[in-house]
């Protein structure tokens, strides 16, 4: 791995892959790099991917005090400055999609040219006047009480948490790529993880959507746990340049589930990059 020392004293461990247009992968919370394995795989001879292992997660550094969400944005801001990237596709993953739109406000920006989100939404909290935060009805009350279990028990929590990542009904039929899901989260920092998830509870970006210009690929899983396929349809409709992509066989993580359809359509929206927009299109995934 790479390691890109930080402004702030902190480090950022990252993988370097290939040659061509740059594809950043932003992985969710929790998570790390290594959960884009598949896409490395299968993307590095045709393009150059970039992977960190995002701030508190992985091998890259724990988050401190009063550090959360706009650090991690800060991190990939830092990391595309710093390898004078362009023309970039970001990929962001569940929390990596929210980082992704955070960076769409930045000067940064003007690096990317593309951006696919996986499985997320602007705003995690549900309240009277949004419904499409997480789908088991998360609102402050319940909140403060995830943050006490996983302080209290990482390892127990990853343990409930992770299966619900993978299609509702599939986790005995993926019961290997859960496994292996939970040892590796199992290794991340609880405090870091605490400050961060209490961190992106204050993150709303309903009224940003609309100020990304770029093309947008939304894919969400059909069977997600955790957020319902009518909140990326909603997330699709308030992007000005956007297409909608539903995978029928996954939850919230298409790229693992179902990895190698998502790394045709990956491929497929990266050599459209460029190309001139023609209108809103809603691509129904079929199994092959």
């Amino acid at each position: 791995m790479s390691i890109l020392d930080l402004r702030d004293g902190g480090h950022l461990k990252y993988q370097d892959k290939g040659s061509g247009r740059p594809i950043v992968l932003l992985h969710g919370w929790g998570m790390r790099g290594e959960f884009f394995k598949y896409q490395i795989a299968a993307l590095a001879s045709r393009f150059r991917i970039l992977v960190p292992d995002l701030r508190g997660h992985g091998n890259s550094s724990h988050l401190d005090d009063g550090q959360g969400f706009s650090t991690l944005v800060d991190d990939v801001a830092e990391l595309i400055a710093s390898l004078e990237l362009s023309g970039t596709m970001l990929v962001g993953w569940s929390m990596g999609a929210m980082v992704s739109w955070g960076l769409m406000q930045r000067k940064e920006a003007s690096h990317v040219s593309s951006l696919v989100t996986i499985d997320m939404v602007p705003r995690l909290l549900n309240d009277n006047n949004w419904t499409y935060g997480l789908r088991d009805g998360n609102d402050a009350t319940v909140f403060s009480g995830v943050v006490a279990r996983m302080l209290a028990d990482w390892s127990g929590f990853t343990r409930v948490f992770v299966p619900r990542i993978v299609a509702r009904g599939m986790e005995a039929k993926r019961q290997i790529l859960v496994d292996w899901m939970i040892r590796e989260t199992e290794n991340n920092h609880p405090e870091s993880m605490a400050r961060l998830w209490q961190s992106m509870a204050s993150q709303d970006f309903q009224n940003s959507l609309a100020s990304i210009r770029v093309p947008s690929l939304v894919t969400y899983g059909a069977h997600s746990q955790l957020y319902r396929a009518q909140a990326s349809e909603w997330v699709a409709d308030q992007l000005p340049d956007a297409s909608l992509l539903g995978f029928s066989d996954s939850g919230h993580a298409p790229h693992l589930e179902e990895p190698d359809l998502f790394n045709r359509a990956i491929e497929k929206f990266a050599n459209q990059t460029g190309v001139a927009p023609s209108g809103r299109s809603t691509i129904r995934q079929k199994k092959q």
